[in-house]
């Protein structure tokens, strides 16, 4: 291969690691350099004894099928996988011989019929679980592979396999971003991750709408100096007043020096509805804070009375609560008391009471609080519908 075609295929593969088609392009590469009419990435499970055959080059359905199906028990170059060490290649000329080579049904039968003369494999990667080959197959009418072959593609092993380990990881720490971002629109209270200047890095849903109360646009700093909040939402005033300043909360919560780091506000609108504010400093060695290079501090906002619809069927299910049961319990984790409870649900006392009583009994609660600390974390399971 020419330099610039060395240097193409190597940034393919690395390129691979997001894009499948820059891996295709990087493979074709090779498969064309080595005279092979197929390229793939075989896969060896020796905990199924099982080959998964992926990432082809020129791919022809029908082979892999039939591989799969009958000739895999009768693929002769199996047996040296396991004694063979990473970056070395089997050569099937070298190992088995011409002559063998004609006389196995691997060959005279599978072989012939897709127009296959020979075949070589490098082991690229050595797991627990499997092993990884990089396989390349030439066509009838060709030459077997000789170690010649083999040695003009040394040079691509370690970017095959570090492009490999790359994309692995990649693709975990991607999996992992997935599920942690699900977990945080799971979580029935506004996150907010805001650094010193009041400035949101990261929110999920819930907490969407506080990042517009508490850091409002057009503003200078967070929040006022006599603690309402004004921000506009669906063209109307979104008023909350903060039991003190947002702005000082935040500046206390990012001075290392602070006795009490965490700081904890209480936020009322117009209407009475209420929602607890907690502020939580994010260590110095917090990737979050690392990456920003500022102090990071950790907000999470509380609103009375939000709770996971799906909450009410789960309490049905797991508590065995009857609906007039499960209307009072969710009622009370608003934050209001009983007499308040039984005017908005329009029962008597008496009743609230034996209700409650059952609610407790059923779910291994004792306290209003405790009852509104168990919807919480059914919440967190269940998002916010």
């Amino acid at each position: 291969m020419k330099e610039t075609e060395i240097h193409d295929t190597i940034r393919a593969l690395y390129q691979g690691i997001f894009d499948a088609d820059a891996w295709q392009r990087s493979l074709g590469a090779l498969c064309r350099a080595s005279g092979s009419v197929h390229a793939s990435l075989v896969v060896l499970d020796t905990v199924r004894e099982r080959v998964l055959v992926n990432q082809v080059v020129n791919p022809v359905p029908e082979q892999v099928a039939a591989y799969r199906e009958y000739y895999e028990s009768l693929d002769p170059g199996l047996p040296f996988a396991s004694q063979m060490a990473v970056g070395s290649w089997y050569i099937d000329s070298r190992e088995l011989g011409e002559q063998a080579m004609r006389r196995l049904p691997f060959y005279g039968e599978f072989f012939r019929q897709f127009g296959l003369s020979s075949l070589m494999a490098c082991l690229v990667e050595r797991q627990p679980h499997c092993e990884v080959f990089l396989s390349l197959q030439r066509p009838q009418g060709r030459e077997s592979y000789s170690p010649d072959d083999a040695r003009a593609l040394d040079w691509a092993i370690p970017h095959v396999r570090h492009a490999m380990a790359l994309r692995e990881r990649t693709h975990r720490v991607s999996a992992l971003a997935h599920v942690s971002s699900e977990l945080l629109e799971r979580l029935p209270f506004g996150v907010i991750v805001f650094n010193a200047d009041g400035k949101a890095l990261l929110t999920n849903r819930a907490g969407e709408p506080w990042v517009r109360r508490l850091a409002p646009a057009g503003t200078s700093g967070v929040g006022g100096a006599s603690g309402t909040l004004v921000a506009p939402v669906l063209g109307r005033s979104d008023e909350w007043r903060l039991s003190r300043p947002f702005a000082e909360a935040l500046r206390t919560a990012c001075d290392p020096a602070s006795l009490q780091p965490a700081q904890a506000l209480r936020a009322t609108d117009a209407e009475g509805r209420q929602a607890e504010v907690v502020l939580l400093p994010l260590p110095a060695a917090h990737h979050l804070a690392i990456d920003w290079q500022r102090p990071t501090v950790l907000v999470a906002v509380h609103e009375a009375g939000r709770a996971s619809p799906g909450v009410q069927a789960v309490l049905r299910e797991l508590y065995a609560l009857t609906p007039a049961e499960t209307r009072l319990a969710m009622l009370l984790t608003t934050g209001i008391g009983l007499p308040e409870a039984c005017e908005q649900l329009g029962i008597r006392r008496e009743t609230s009471r034996t209700q409650l009583k059952a609610i407790f009994t059923k779910t291994g609660t004792a306290t209003q609080a405790q009852l509104a600390h168990l919807l919480t974390r059914l919440g967190v399971g269940l998002g916010l519908g």
